[in-house]
Parts: structure tokens; sequence; C-alpha cells
């Protein structure tokens, strides 16, 4: 290899360690991140139960001990990875080299599937227990119906909506003065909010809600539009609204690539590839919440 191909590479390597940061995860980030270790499964955290405190009534009373309840939350891994070859006849043919866009396509994919798995996570089951052996599913009483604020019938986002999911969360005694409160909107429902005259008006907000055209923020909810969020049984959008410290990333590996020649192949051919080893859990039921949408 000579001294021009170490360069392009190492270039190339740069490239794809600044596109990493530049072009992060949208829902994923919100989370409480670990680096982990273990072949198979990390514990997330130990948690500790609520409990309660007693009152002395006299002196040298015995002391009466409280047992205090403990878990866990366990958290699997996936290697996200994409891999493809970039041979010179390309840059015959297009003039053009395609290196740094495929590395930029290749953070893009590896960040989407990152936001696909935590949105798994969030719905799904979580491992608890001190092996991580009892599965937690998602609490049905955290879940804002999508009759809410529409009389009765499926609607879409509205402003009760967003009350009823902060009530939940302040009902399950989650200090969202301390923590801020994020929400996964599809573009649907980010114009639903454009059509609320209660959201884009002044003269119901102390501070234009409007940023460059887009709501980024109400009722202290920080919205993020994303268009990767599933659908339930009926065709309703299950949108997320947590605080960080409800959700978990164990990190195995972060973003890396390597751009290398192939020597089995003939003339230059290089092989592009990234990947990142990460995996997520619920840590909280309290801290999740669902909102239903209709998508119409």
């Amino acid at each position: 290899m000579t001294a021009v191909d170490a360069l392009r590479i190492q270039t190339y390597s740069n490239s794809l360690d600044t596109l990493s940061q530049e072009l992060g995860a949208k829902l994923s980030v919100h989370s409480m991140m670990e680096t982990a270790g273990g072949s198979k499964s990390h514990r997330m955290t130990s948690q500790i139960g609520v409990f309660e405190a007693s009152e002395r009534s006299a002196r040298l009373e015995d002391v009466d001990e409280t047992a205090i309840p403990f878990d866990g939350r366990w958290c699997g891994y996936k290697i996200i990875h994409h891999a493809t070859y970039r041979d010179e006849i390309d840059l015959f043919q297009t003039n053009l080299d395609p290196t740094s866009g495929i590395v930029r396509g290749q953070v893009n994919a590896i960040n989407r599937k990152c936001d696909k798995d935590w949105l798994t996570a969030f719905f799904g089951t979580a491992q608890t227990g001190e092996t991580g052996s009892t599965s937690t599913t998602f609490d049905s009483g955290n879940v804002v119906a999508v009759t809410v604020g529409g009389g009765g019938s499926a609607t879409g986002l509205n402003v009760e909506k967003l009350r009823a999911g902060k009530l939940a969360l302040g009902e399950n005694s989650v200090d969202i003065d301390s923590e801020p409160v994020f929400m996964g909107i599809s573009s649907k429902q980010h114009d639903n909010l454009l059509g609320l005259t209660q959201v884009v008006s002044t003269d119901f907000n102390n501070r234009p809600v409007l940023v460059e055209g887009m709501v980024r923020q109400f009722l202290g909810i920080n919205f993020i539009v994303s268009e990767i969020f599933a659908l339930d049984g009926t065709s309703y959008e299950r949108c997320p609204m947590w605080v960080a410290s409800g959700m978990g990333a164990a990190q195995w590996q972060a973003m890396k690539g390597d751009i290398r020649r192939d020597p089995r192949k003939k003339g230059e051919v290089y092989i592009i590839e990234a990947q990142k080893a990460i995996g997520y859990t619920r840590l909280e039921e309290a801290k999740c919440i669902e909102v239903k949408c209709t998508r119409s």
C-alpha cells in the first residue's frame, strides 16, 4: 500500500468520526447512557424502590428496620453494521469519488436503526430482577387514549393529550422540574399542533412557540419529529413521551469505521464499513408514557 493510499484511508476514517457526532440519532440520544460490559447482557442499573420513613416517639427506642426493595434492569446488544464496496471503475464512470457520501449514508442508516431499536425497547418487554429473568411489560396505565380531547372520537394530537401525558408523569411522581420532558411525534402530529390556536398564537403564550416554522416546545414538552413511529393494532400512531432517566442505553462499541483495500479483487477496490454495538431498555415504567394519535 502506498503512502497516498494510507493518507486517503486515514482522511475518510476521520470523516466518519466527525459525521457520527454531527448526524446523531434523534430519540435514542435522550437516554441514560452507560458503557457496557459482559458477553451477552449488561445490568443497566440497580434500582431502589419506594419506601417510607417512620417517626420516633420515645427515647431509646429499638430500631425498626424497614426492608428496602431492590431491582435491576438488563440490556442486551445488537451489532448494527453496514458494508459496501467502492471500485475504481465507479470513479471512472462518474468522475466523482462517492466515499464521503457513502460514509454519511452509513452513519445515517445506523442511527436510524438505533432509534428504531430504542422505540422497540420503549414499548417492549424489559428484563428485570437479579438476573434479568423477570419480564416487565409496558404499563397499560401509562397510555393516553386516542379519544382524549376528541369528544369520544379518535383524534390526532391535541392540547388535551399533551396535558394528559404530563399529568400521568406528575401522578407517577416524576420530577419534571429537574428533568426535561421529550415527546416523539410524526410530521402529521406536528401539523396537528400547527392547527391549534392555543399552540401557535401569542395570545396564549408569553413568547412565540414557532421557531423557523416548527413547534419545538410547548407546555414544557420538547418535540422530536420523526417518521419511524409504529402503529398499534388499530392503526393508531404510538407517540412516546418520556424523561431521559426512564430509558437506558448500554453501549458495547461506539460508532467505528474502516476503509480498507480488498486484495482479493482486481484493481483498487475498497471495502467501506461501519458498525456500532448498542442496546436499549426501559428503566422505569413511571417515566414512559404512550400517547395514541390518529394519522388523519
